[in-house]
């Protein structure tokens, strides 16, 4: 464990304390770096560009923006096009979540850390206040009040998407919420376009348009892609068989997933696995 915090502090750029049990760091990744989190504690992870976030050693998702919580401890790598990764870590004592009153709106995240509306990174709005930091980066090299209100500010947008989808106004980003929460956990039946609509309350028409706008596809073929996606990570990682593949992903069957893999892969899972796992 001692290992752990020393590599994660190594890259501590800036940390500044905004309440007792509200503690915030700026942090450089520039390789894969281990990060552990106390049992008593929950914390935002912000990126100015995407990093790669590994629940294990061979599956990751890719991230701005994701929850870790407590007692639990995982990897975090830039990608190489970005080299260093600058990342806004806060620390939220489960304590000051519960004197706050803003523990409930965690608590159904607590199993899917990496599904809430995605909102803008912080690192956006220091790009009006370039005093703050030095020329050719983003971590801010000292503490003051301004940047103090900037995170206080950064925190309520983040409380208030958790509490209502409404306060969502950008449409693009009601579309961004739908995948970040609808589109990771496969083994769910997908919501109808009826029933997504009526939750972002919008008409189903304006909801295909929007969809379709900002992703460049309908709805449901966009699911299926993003499905076959997360087939053949699995399949690539060989833990799973064909069979045990399809159940992660909700078919009652095996053949109507095998047909859409080969659809979109030109072969079948089996040979797919078997030509992506030799070596």
């Amino acid at each position: 464990m001692k290992n752990k915090l020393k590599d994660e502090l190594l890259h501590t750029a800036l940390m500044l304390n905004l309440e007792p049990g509200l503690q915030v760091e700026f942090v450089s990744v520039t390789s894969k770096t281990t990060f552990s989190v106390a049992t008593n504690e929950v914390i935002l992870w912000d990126s100015l560009a995407p990093m790669k976030v590994f629940q294990s050693s061979l599956e990751y998702q890719i991230k701005t923006q994701f929850l870790s919580f407590g007692g639990k401890s995982f990897e975090m790598e830039p990608l190489k096009r970005v080299g260093a990764g600058q990342v806004l870590k806060i620390s939220f004592t489960t304590k000051w979540l519960e004197e706050n009153g803003v523990a409930l709106y965690l608590q159904s995240l607590r199993n899917s850390p990496y599904d809430f509306p995605p909102f803008p990174s912080f690192f956006h709005s220091l790009q009006h206040h370039t005093s703050l930091f030095r020329a050719g980066s983003y971590v801010p090299t000292a503490n003051s009040l301004l940047l103090k209100s900037l995170l206080f500010n950064y925190l309520d947008s983040f409380w208030e998407i958790l509490k209502n989808t409404s306060s969502l106004e950008n449409d693009s980003l009601k579309m961004d919420w739908i995948v970040q929460n609808y589109m990771s956990e496969f083994g769910k039946p997908i919501p109808t376009i009826a029933e997504l609509s009526q939750e972002l309350g919008m008409s189903e028409s304006k909801f295909k348009y929007l969809f379709k706008e900002h992703f460049g596809m309908p709805f449901y073929q966009f699911y299926q892609q993003r499905r076959m996606q997360q087939a053949s990570q699995w399949l690539k990682s060989g833990k799973w068989n064909v069979a045990e593949v399809a159940q992660r992903l909700g078919y009652a069957n095996s053949v109507k997933f095998i047909t859409q893999f080969k659809k979109s892969f030109g072969q079948t899972p089996l040979r797919y696995k078997k030509n992506k796992t030799v070596g």
